[in-house]
């Protein structure tokens, strides 16, 4: 199933709603603070047609397409991480939306929000590594995370740009959580 067919899939789906929030979900799985087993990240995905054990047909052609993106960004952070892209929606006059994409991202962090603390904490210089992704997103009454912008054509140009600080940061986040992995994967072993 191409992404297209895939986008096509989820729309509508209770948390990923496109290939674009997909994408920001999958990739903080990938990169967040602990690995997050698939029958606890993957319910999310599909809703109530994503019942792995009777799937056939589209379902299964989904699932599979889902599956695939997870090991493309997967293995692509793990070999080229400075080429990581993220699957960004575009207007029809091509301008760029990274709102699902984000929206994503922070829906997969829920899922261990208090293990992203760290990144959280706005007295560690890390927690510049979450603002492109954050200023992206709302809270759950629809306000901004980051607060309200300043008014002004600068603050304009700069949100319309900020984007392209979200790939150089999924690996640093990513190599931020390394030493935590690892504990946790000598601790289950």
């Amino acid at each position: 199933m191409s992404l297209e067919q895939l986008d096509s899939w989820l729309k509508p789906a209770p948390k990923v709603d496109g290939t674009s929030m997909l994408d920001g979900y999958l990739t903080a799985v990938v990169v967040g603070p602990h690995s997050i087993p698939p029958d606890e990240w993957f319910v999310d995905l599909p809703g109530g047609r994503g019942r792995i054990a009777t799937a056939s047909g589209e379902t299964l052609a989904a699932i599979t397409a889902i599956v695939g993106r997870f090991n493309t960004i997967s293995e692509g952070l793990s070999t080229a991480p400075q080429q990581h892209a993220p699957i960004f929606e575009k207007t029809d006059d091509g301008m760029v939306r990274p709102h699902p994409w984000c929206r994503g991202f922070l829906a997969a962090m829920r899922l261990r929000f208090d293990a992203w603390q760290p990144l959280l904490d706005l007295n560690r210089i890390e927690h510049g590594l979450l603002l492109p992704i954050l200023l992206h997103c709302a809270d759950a009454l629809g306000r901004p995370m980051l607060g309200l912008p300043r008014e002004g054509p600068e603050t304009e140009a700069f949100l319309r740009s900020a984007y392209h600080d979200i790939p150089p940061v999924i690996p640093a986040i990513r190599e931020f959580w390394i030493p935590q992995r690892v504990k946790d994967a000598k601790t289950q072993s």
